[in-house]
């Protein structure tokens, strides 16, 4: 069975298990979100849960958020990751085009992501790249809007 790409419309156990699995390769320092969280971002009309599915296993994900500013429509894509297992065979290709065609179907006038620097996010970089994305001069800021996490910079 081919690889296929598709938006998640319910936490069913095998998306939770593949989120468990997945979400620590890109941070292992965050913690697995709980339920909530996760159906809170799937009622979401802003946002689609993609998957990545070898077969009947899931390799991979991302999400993508279409928002309005003044300026643009845009399209976030957050999250991004494939299996280890998986990396290489156009996984990350194929849900990053996907998510794409998702902000171009909501009327996305431009597309972000956000990628880790150094070798471990090298072979991320030259996928977004080739697909034709282009690093940006500018620096993101970030500050915890949580109070048990003010002043740290994470989680947000």
């Amino acid at each position: 069975m081919p690889m296929r790409i598709e938006a998640v419309t319910k936490l069913t156990p095998a998306v939770h298990e593949a989120l468990g699995r997945l979400l620590p390769q890109l941070n292992a320092n965050l913690p697995m979100p709980d339920l909530d969280r996760l159906n809170r971002l799937l009622n979401d009309p802003d946002v689609v849960l993609l998957i990545a599915r070898d077969g009947e296993r899931i390799v991979g994900t991302t999400t993508v958020i279409v928002y309005t500013t003044p300026y643009w429509i845009k399209a976030r894509l957050d999250e991004v990751v494939v299996d280890e297992s998986a990396r290489g065979r156009g996984v990350g290709e194929a849900l990053v085009k996907a998510a794409l065609d998702v902000g171009r179907e909501r009327g996305a006038q431009v597309a972000e992501l956000q990628s880790g620097r150094g070798p471990a996010r090298a072979a991320a970089h030259k996928l977004y790249e080739r697909i034709g994305f282009k690093i940006r001069d500018t620096d993101v800021f970030r500050i915890s809007l949580s109070p048990s996490e003010r002043g740290s910079g994470r989680r947000a």
